[in-house]
């Protein structure tokens, strides 16, 4: 999988490193709005280098790629909330098994809209998990879990564990952004156990960043929870049907397609551009389902991408994305590495 820390600039084919993690974690460009000012010095980067990292503690690295570290709160408000919402029918967890609730009435986007953006006045969280196939060169097949917390403007805060399989071995990554500080680790391991690549060089340091277009959540992004590309996609038509069951809830499903001008990736994930860029000569439709629940909140995510030259002949490349989400309301912290696990080294 690459990342490009630069959103207006989509894959460029042929051009691009065979190691996405190389790509990924080499010293991402700021992000324009920050360019030609100094950077904000945060508590947590006093007299620290410009581009830092955080670690864990190498024996316990595994678990750390592993699994993404998402403590659930128990307070006292927090079971009066669930309590409360349980009581207002106003979130319907999945749970296996469990009653099938009535699908919801609305048959338009624009609930799903309204319900995803009041999860976000609330700065509620969910937890969901990716997997990707296909795609042009210098992309590879990947899995990726974690979660997100939000603020009324979107996603806040992000923990993902990523894994790819490419040439030579295994790649895992953890990426860890909070407003806009960003955390690292990544590796390449050989199927015998030594590690063809490590970012950083040291095993359970983390890497740290601030203000990479690359790892900041935006309304480009292709998945089932960004208003923005819902908007986009409504725009273009989509229609509503029974969806069935998914696990024990009653879903409607949207479904539709759009063409956009370019495709891209980066580490907050696939995006999208809706300006053609000069010199280019692609055409990419996207066709998207979206499974809700009775209470309009995303239970499930599919798009097929399909990177298409205007020019006879030229091949397609395919890719397909699947995302599931789980837990909407379920607290969780995520939180920055300690200091002392922080490194200068990419």
């Amino acid at each position: 999988m690459l990342f490009l820390d630069d959103r207006r600039h989509p894959l460029h084919f042929g051009d691009i490193s065979r190691s996405w993690l190389g790509s990924a974690l080499s010293a991402p460009r700021p992000c324009p709005s920050s360019a030609g000012s100094p950077r904000p010095r945060s508590p947590r980067s006093m007299g620290r280098p410009r581009l830092l990292p955080d670690l864990v503690d190498q024996a316990e690295h595994e678990t750390c790629c592993d699994k993404i570290e998402i403590i659930v709160r128990d307070d006292q408000r927090m079971k009066r909330m669930s309590v409360a919402l349980v009581v207002a029918g106003l979130l319907s967890i999945a749970i296996p098994g469990g009653a099938v609730h009535a699908a919801p009435e609305s048959t338009s986007l624009d609930s799903v809209v309204k319900a995803i953006k009041k999860q976000f006045v609330k700065k509620s969280s969910v937890r969901f998990s990716v997997k990707r196939r296909g795609g042009p060169p210098a992309t590879w097949d990947m899995k990726a879990s974690g979660a997100y917390r939000f603020r009324a403007s979107g996603v806040y805060a992000a923990d993902t564990t990523t894994i790819s399989q490419e040439p030579g071995g295994t790649g895992r990554s953890r990426g860890i952004s909070i407003g806009r500080e960003f955390y690292s680790q990544a590796y390449v391991r050989s199927k015998g156990g030594k590690y063809i690549w490590k970012s950083p060089s040291t095993v359970g340091k983390w890497s740290y960043g601030r203000n990479l277009a690359g790892a900041i959540w935006g309304e480009d992004l292709i998945t089932g929870i960004n208003p923005g590309f819902l908007k986009l996609v409504a725009s273009h038509g989509a229609t509503s049907t029974d969806g069935g069951t998914f696990e024990g809830v009653k879903t409607t499903l949207h479904s539709g397609a759009v063409t956009v001008p370019g495709l891209g990736e980066r580490q907050a994930g696939m995006y999208f551009r809706t300006e053609e860029e000069e010199g280019r000569s692609w055409n990419e439709p996207i066709t998207w389902k979206l499974w809700v629940g009775p209470d309009n909140l995303p239970r499930r995510f599919h798009a097929i991408m399909r990177f298409t030259s205007k020019y006879a002949g030229d091949e397609v490349e395919t890719m397909t994305m699947n995302i599931i989400y789980r837990g909407w309301g379920t607290p969780v912290k995520i939180t920055a590495p300690p200091d002392h696990l922080i490194t200068d080294d990419w």
